[in-house]
């Protein structure tokens, strides 16, 4: 019988291999059509391969229709391990990223990946490179030794998380994959030593505010309505108010209030001597669960009519995207149990349960009644300019996920 040591030390042998791999990954872009880009297709067919490679007999290919990308498709990989049971221990990842922004601004090309002093530059190295390559090779090793398990491990490698999941785990959902019983492993968060499972998650709401007005020379402002003044006005006043009257706190998460973030802001006029007749401006609401999220929008729209009664400009309220926050996940499960003796076991730390403002695929499993944890070792680096992912990390964490998922699936068949 094989030992948990000789299955991490299978994982060590791989460093180079896994380098490679997440280094072709961040070569190929996976942009969804609402950032301009043409979706995870051609990133989809590469780890389709990779997928085969790391030893994965059945492989499905779950594809949502989409028009606005080429060959109208956006793919979803599901891979399984049978098992005796078809419980599975799923661990599921995104394959698409955000756009790169500001290219002049990368000192390493976003799609060009380097490795400088232990760290892999790239676009979607951490988010979520890195926990797909790590989940990808843990599977590699156990199913190396060529063991007939228990429970059957999942891997899902999805589309379309960075704009609302419809395409990915929302499709995936409604197409009947994930049963009642199965483990869900998200590994889309977490902190520089490993020490968070995320078991939570905050509501979401983002607002597109406008504001109209009547356009005149600065000079004569009496003539008009300055759009940017009343804006300004009501942006100030809403963020003091909605913290405020949302005002609880919640030990469980980070951090451990509601936010409501003003962030987008749209050009008013091109010149300065016009009073702008226009203002458009965005809001990123992260609200604690004891709120129902639905209410905060109706306290935005009524501030809206007293500024509109006051000013005399129109305010439009239209929401962008809503996310209701599903229950927390229970912290006494075997799902939970397992991940936490993993982390113990490869990273020697005691791990704490934590709920997160940040919106993961997690969410949308607890709405439909599972548990789902939240796991990886990171910087914090998504989204940003020079996103990296450690390569310590990236072994360290497909460690842990081999520990965990022979830990479920594998129950009797490594010596601890």
């Amino acid at each position: 019988m094989p030992s948990v040591d000789e299955l991490l030390a299978v994982i060590d042998g791989y460093k180079d291999e896994m380098i490679e791999a997440l280094k072709e990954l961040i070569r190929i872009p996976a942009i969804g059509p609402e950032n301009g880009g043409d979706g995870e297709f051609e990133r989809a067919r590469y780890l389709r391969e990779l997928v085969e490679h790391c030893g994965f007999e059945e492989i499905e290919l779950f594809d949502a229709l989409d028009e606005r990308v080429r060959l109208r498709l956006r793919p979803n990989i599901v891979a399984r391990k049978r098992g005796t049971s078809d419980q599975t221990a799923w661990i599921v990842t995104h394959m698409d990223t955000v756009p790169p922004g500001d290219l002049d601004s990368w000192s390493y090309p976003p799609f060009s990946p380097r490795v400088v002093d232990g760290k892999l530059y790239g676009l979607g190295a951490e988010d979520n490179g890195q926990a797909l390559i790590a989940s990808l090779f843990a599977a590699k090793a156990i199913n190396s030794f060529g063991l007939s398990g228990e429970k059957t491990m999942g891997l899902a490698l999805v589309a379309d998380e960075e704009c609302g999941n419809e395409k990915g785990i929302k499709f995936l959902i409604r197409e009947g994959v994930f049963r009642s019983g199965d483990l869900i492993y998200v590994p889309d968060y977490g902190v520089p030593d490993g020490s968070v499972i995320e078991v939570a998650e905050k509501s979401l709401l983002w607002l597109k505010i406008t504001v109209e007005g009547i356009q005149a020379h600065a000079s004569s402002p009496g003539k008009g309505i300055n759009a940017m003044k009343v804006g300004s006005k009501f942006m100030t006043f809403l963020l003091d108010h909605l913290t405020e009257k949302y005002g609880k706190l919640n030990d469980l998460f980070i951090p451990p209030n509601s936010t409501f973030e003003p962030t987008k802001r749209l050009q008013t006029v091109g010149n300065i001597n016009t009073i702008p007749a226009e203002d458009v401006f965005y809001f990123d609401f992260r609200v604690l669960p004891e709120y129902e999220i639905e209410e905060v929008k109706k306290s935005v729209e009524t501030i809206a009519r007293l500024f509109e009664e006051r000013s005399g400009a129109r305010i439009k309220i239209e929401t962008e995207q809503i996310t209701k926050a599903g229950p927390p996940s229970s912290t006494n499960t075997e799902a939970m149990k397992a991940l936490v003796s993993a982390i113990k076991m490869v990273r020697g730390i005691e791990p704490v349960a934590r709920g997160i403002g940040g919106g993961t695929c997690a969410n949308l499993f607890r709405q439909v009644g599972f548990d789902a944890y939240v796991w990886q070792t990171v910087d914090g680096v998504a989204h940003a300019i020079n996103e990296y992912s450690k390569i310590d990390n990236l072994i360290a964490d497909a460690k842990v996920f081999a520990a965990m998922l022979a830990t479920i699936c594998y129950p009797n068949h490594f010596e601890r």
